[in-house]
């Protein structure tokens, strides 16, 4: 069975992730270390998934649905941290890091 995704609040909390400072400096921390791992071939896009995953997108979840009342799937985690790891990867392969 398959889960209808609510791509509004990917794209919002997407978003809230990108503008927001605390998240801003968890992801370059995240970043960095990713970039580090890229370039000794040692990067594994599973493990860098979760962290994304476990790192920005859970806690910032978490107070989404306490300020909001909305509850955030596990589909839609998945979907925010891919989105987020996408924007990482760009930002490594284009030499930012």
């Amino acid at each position: 069975m398959v889960k209808n995704i609510d791509y509004n609040v990917v794209k919002e909390i997407d978003m809230v992730i990108a503008n927001e400072y605390e998240d801003y400096q968890k992801e370059e921390l995240l970043t960095k270390n990713y970039a580090k791992k890229w370039k000794k071939g040692n990067f594994d896009f599973g493990l860098a998934h979760k962290g994304v995953k476990n790192i920005i997108v859970t806690p910032r979840a978490r107070k989404y649905q306490g300020e909001w009342g909305i509850k955030i799937g596990d589909v839609e985690r998945d979907a925010i941290a891919k989105a987020r790891l996408r924007e990482i990867m760009r930002r490594i392969k284009e030499g930012d890091f």
